[in-house]
């Protein structure tokens, strides 16, 4: 006797593949870089002081919506003790003439004439209060939606271009002059 597959089962096997099948392809773009120089200088930085170690550097990560976040990391190891800390910013990537990129960041985390807060991490610009009245039932503070998303210009832009797993970026305005990012994990088709 042979066993046999009911119809609907043969047709859900087809449907299975959400994004395209074999046809999806993921953005070379997309995925997690560590930067390896800035302006000529080796990264991470590394030092060490007797029993404490601390590394320092960049990370890019971008997800397949072409959005993600540009962060500055520092680990610091004191015996068994470890501290991580990082802090960064929102961006955007314009694939337009891949593959040559341009990558605005929100925010310049490296400080600039401001002082810096972060927009990926704790440090939360609005509150989401329209005010701190009772919101007309004497309960809750009324919410502000706000009537078109509200986008600032980007502090720090990149023209980048990849080859293969370097992604070669030089800065424009205040941002760095040159940051050498390489892939830290290459992206699986269909993740994002």
């Amino acid at each position: 006797m042979q066993p046999r597959i009911p119809l609907l089962a043969l047709v859900g096997l087809q449907f299975t593949r959400c994004t395209g099948g074999d046809e999806a392809q993921v953005n070379p773009i997309v995925g997690d870089w560590g930067a390896v120089q800035r302006d000529g200088d080796k990264l991470p930085d590394v030092y060490v002081h007797g029993p404490s170690t601390d590394v320092s550097g960049l990370r890019l990560e971008i997800d397949d919506e072409l959005g993600g976040s540009f962060e500055y990391y520092s680990e610091l190891t004191y015996e068994t003790y470890e501290y991580r800390h990082s802090f960064g910013s929102e961006l955007l990537v314009d694939d337009s003439a891949a593959p040559k990129y341009r990558i605005e960041v929100q925010k310049d985390i490296f400080g600039g004439d401001e002082a810096y807060t972060d927009s990926v991490g704790t440090a939360v610009t609005s509150d989401g209060y329209e005010d701190y009245g009772d919101g007309g039932d004497g309960l809750a503070p009324g919410l502000a939606a706000p009537s078109r998303p509200i986008v600032a210009p980007a502090e720090l832009v990149f023209t980048c271009t990849l080859d293969q797993d370097t992604l070669t970026c030089t800065g424009e305005g205040s941002a760095p002059e040159s940051i050498i990012f390489k892939r830290k994990r290459p992206p699986a088709a269909g993740e994002g």
